[in-house]
């Protein structure tokens, strides 16, 4: 299947996450934040980032910002357990920074797999879609 990176600081969600994908036949790599998550995507450059939000140090606002500088093709799906960041409505903040699509840390493993299959098969993907 493909190679996905999961970043995020809660290490319960990243083994949630890591279960869901790798039951769906992907492999899994895992950064507790996004200085080393930027790292471990410019040395295995997968198709798919699933990054928190809200993160110490390198949130995921600045985490998408880079990997768009890097590359316009990579997948990225913003996570969250909180509706705002920044006082701004997170879905709308995550699109306009480049975000493909949006999570809450509750929704369920059904929608985690059905758009990450989404993403992985589709070479492009219109963000307002999602």
């Amino acid at each position: 299947m493909a190679l996905v990176l999961v970043i995020d600081d809660d290490g319960f969600y990243r083994s949630v996450l890591r279960r869901i994908l790798e039951r769906e036949g992907h492999s899994v790599l895992e950064a507790e934040d996004g200085l080393e998550g930027l790292r471990l995507y410019r040395q295995y450059e997968p198709p798919l980032v699933i990054t928190d939000m809200n993160m110490p140090g390198i949130d995921g606002a600045e985490v998408i910002r880079s990997l768009r500088d890097i590359s316009r093709q990579v997948r990225i799906i913003a996570v969250s357990g909180i509706s705002s960041f920044y006082n701004a409505d997170l879905s709308e903040f995550s699109r306009r920074l480049g975000a493909d699509a949006v999570f809450r840390k509750l929704d369920p493993a059904e929608r985690i797999v059905a758009e990450t299959k989404r993403f992985l098969e589709s070479p492009t993907v219109d963000a307002e879609a999602v």
